[in-house]
């Protein structure tokens, strides 16, 4: 399914009610998906991005291409998320990125993976030296000085329109930290527990354990966690 993602450029597409854009693709991968996972574990139920679903004790949580926008405009920065939760407890998780063919994947108390290779977040101890991404919400303005503000202190600030990618890429320790406001529990899902399976931390902005509906993020390795969290404080409201 993957390889559709890299070869298709012939799709229809329309804005979602609210904001958002989903394709014919979207709607294809998420059917697919739906009737081949929940086969997988018998009883189990299906959460959505494009056309939602039950939740059972047994949950598959799938955003079939996070990164819409981007897939849409041919910039090669989308993935397809999927994770398995008991009840509120993530099992399973996997991020794979069709273009790079990168598959990252994390099973509770197994560590988390791409490939063969076992994920640590990274090693950076400050701010100064650190790599972080963001993406925005709807009305950024408070959003857009707390960048400026980090751009200053820190190597760089990244904006992909891909969460999940993001999340995979802290775990993996390409990205030092990654924080986001109003995510819904499909772009998250998979990627906190590959994060936390490579040892780092996934709060909200004011420093709570995140969990499915938390809406606002915060990724990070554990020593950049009280130095970044203290920088989005402002933003746990968004």
């Amino acid at each position: 399914m993957g390889q559709r993602l890299v070869e298709t450029r012939a799709f229809g597409v329309r804005e979602k009610p609210g904001a958002g854009l989903v394709t014919d693709l979207d709607l294809e991968l998420e059917r697919s998906l739906r009737a081949y996972l929940t086969e997988l574990v018998p009883g189990s139920a299906l959460m959505g991005e494009e056309e939602g679903g039950n939740r059972a004790e047994w949950t598959w949580w799938l955003d079939p291409l996070d990164g819409t926008t981007n897939f849409v405009h041919g910039w090669p920065r989308s993935a397809i998320s999927i994770a398995l939760y008991r009840d509120n407890e993530a099992h399973l998780g996997m991020v794979h990125d069709p273009y790079l063919k990168e598959t990252y994947w994390a099973q509770k108390g197994e560590g988390s993976w791409c490939g063969s290779a076992r994920l640590q977040v990274s090693s950076c101890a400050g701010l100064e030296q650190a790599l972080v991404a963001t993406g925005f919400a709807p009305e950024p303005i408070e959003q857009w000085e707390i960048c400026r503000q980090l751009q200053q202190r820190c190597h760089g600030v990244r904006v992909s329109g891909c969460a999940a990618l993001d999340l995979a890429y802290v775990a993996c320790g390409r990205l030092d930290a990654f924080w986001e406001v109003d995510l819904q529990p499909w772009d998250v899902a998979a990627g906190m527990l590959l994060v936390r399976e490579a040892g780092g931390v996934v709060s909200d902005l004011g420093g709570l354990e995140a969990g499915l509906t938390s809406r606002n993020y915060l990724a990070t390795n554990p020593a950049l966690h009280p130095d970044l969290r203290a920088a989005v404080y402002p933003l746990r409201q968004a």
